[in-house]
């Protein structure tokens, strides 16, 4: 099973796509994806850590959380308020991600439209993470500020916590 992440950035649909097969049942990978003690162990990027407000994975759910560097990172907190517009269980979560301040107030032009598939790939889950941007300048701000190096992270973590979890459990 390939443990290798794959992003394609497409300029002229604005969208950044980032795929990986990990080693995870689908049921678990779903759980991963939408129980906010699973994501605090894996959201962001290797050495940043999430603490989630609130999670209410429903349409018209809210998912308030805010990823810090650790102390040895550099990076400044960012604070983050996603809207589901749709779940489907153990398929498809749909969300529009939008940067806040430290008192969840929406920052102007922020907004990524994402969505997650999940399907079964053999004993594991294909991943497939597209996030869509307003504008190209959108997008190229979003490489800018690491987010290919921090999805590619991301989904290592996300791999490496819930194989971690399931041995454990």
């Amino acid at each position: 099973m390939s443990r290798k992440t794959t992003i394609i950035k497409d300029r002229e649909q604005r969208r950044l796509t980032v795929e990986r097969v990990v080693s995870i049942p689908l049921k678990l990978s779903w759980q991963g994806w939408t129980k906010p003690e699973h994501i605090e162990r894996w959201w962001g990027p290797r050495n940043w850590n999430a603490t989630v407000y609130e999670m209410d994975v429903r349409p018209g759910g809210v998912w308030r959380y805010r990823l810090a560097p650790d102390a040895a990172e550099e990076g400044e907190e960012a604070f983050c308020k996603a809207t589901y517009s749709e779940v489907a269980e153990l398929s498809r979560l749909v969300y529009t991600d939008t940067f806040t301040d430290s008192n969840w107030n929406l920052v102007a032009d922020s907004d990524m439209l994402t969505s997650v598939t999940f399907e079964e790939a053999g004993e594991g889950t294909r991943l497939c993470i597209i996030t869509h941007f307003a504008s190209t300048e959108q997008l190229e701000a979003a490489e800018g500020m690491g987010m290919v190096e921090g999805y590619t992270e991301t989904l290592e973590r996300f791999e490496d916590e819930i194989r971690l979890y399931i041995k454990g459990s």
